[in-house]
């Protein structure tokens, strides 16, 4: 099974990953090969530069930074992978192409704020609530117009789990979404 997921800011998809792979599912990041390909050119590792490159590889590869991922997965020759994350309907369209599914994950903005201060992956974490309210209207919203829109994402999604509670009520809502989506 392929799952691409897709979520808001700081909404928890790092945590469905690392409870899917409990599950035996293979874990292929996109941020992880955008701050690869960033990391060569020598350039800044922000969501700035992230969201360029994407927007960059979205025009040269059908489903953009997915399809370098879902390469890396077939070379390996896994058939049960997370292709995180999706931002665009461009993306989750191809999701589709390749007979994956969509699984959306969503919070409050506080709490993906809060997440985020405390994880500091970096300096796309280093930000104010302000600059956090900013990137989520940029991104979740699509508010230039091109590029991210998760919320668009998200109301197409196949399953979306909300990550306001416990970690475990997180869990029994990931563990209902694989069985509906296998169903």
């Amino acid at each position: 099974m392929i799952i691409g997921i897709a979520g808001t800011l700081g909404a928890g998809k790092g945590t469905v990953v690392e409870y899917l792979k409990t599950k035996g599912f293979t874990h292929y990041s996109s941020s992880g090969i955008l701050k690869e390909i960033l990391t060569a050119q020598g350039k800044p590792l922000t969501r700035e530069y992230m969201s360029a490159l994407a927007d960059e590889l979205m025009k040269k590869e059908p489903g953009g930074i997915l399809s370098l991922s879902h390469e890396r997965a077939k070379k390996e020759g896994k058939t049960d992978y997370v292709l995180e994350a999706i931002h665009r309907e461009s993306e989750a369209a191809y999701i589709r192409s390749i007979a994956g599914v969509v699984l959306g994950v969503d919070a409050d903005i506080q709490t993906r704020f809060n997440r985020i201060s405390k994880r500091q992956d970096g300096k796309k974490d280093d930000v104010t609530f302000e600059q956090f309210k900013n990137d989520a209207m940029r991104e979740d919203e699509g508010a230039t117009g091109t590029g991210p829109n998760i919320r668009a994402v998200l109301e197409g999604a196949d399953v979306v789990v909300t990550n306001d509670g416990t970690i475990e009520d997180f869990h029994t809502q990931i563990d209902g979404a694989l069985s509906s989506l296998k169903a």
